[in-house]
């Protein structure tokens, strides 16, 4: 039984799965994903060991599903 990734490699795995998986989760086309962390790149910076990936990730995830951030901490 495979364990589910987490933090980075819950991102990774997003985007290097089949595209629909990342609208699935997130509601954005990787494309988009990867324009939105450009975007924010220029103005922020990986926080307290977590990526900007992550970040906005962990934001979308929380935007799709309507789960409170403490529920979405693992």
């Amino acid at each position: 039984h495979a364990s589910t990734p987490k933090g980075q490699g819950w991102v990774q795995t997003l985007l290097t799965s089949h595209p629909d998986r990342i609208r699935r989760e997130l509601s954005v086309r990787k494309q988009v994903f990867e324009q939105l962390v450009w975007e924010l790149s220029r103005g922020h910076t990986h926080s307290e060991g977590i990526t900007l990936e992550e970040q906005l990730a962990i934001f979308l995830y929380i935007c799709t599903t309507g789960c409170r951030a403490g529920m979405s901490v693992n």
